[in-house]
């Protein structure tokens, strides 16, 4: 693929930082399946990479 002409967005770069020290975080409820927390941390973290997905399929589609 070549390399585009404007950056990744901030937001974007933002997001996936986020997403890649949650991953690394295992006292985080996401990584615990018998806490009360996991089933919501999951379904947010599925919804947070569906919006990641858009924004980042949107950049790329712009001429």
């Amino acid at each position: 693929m070549a390399d585009r002409p404007d950056p990744l967005p901030k937001e974007i770069m933002e997001a996936e930082r986020f997403i890649d020290e949650l991953m690394n975080d295992t006292q985080h409820p996401i990584h615990n399946h018998a806490h009360p927390l996991h089933k919501e941390s999951v379904q947010a973290l599925d919804e947070m990479m569906q919006r990641l997905d858009a924004m980042r399929n949107a950049w790329l589609s712009k001429d």
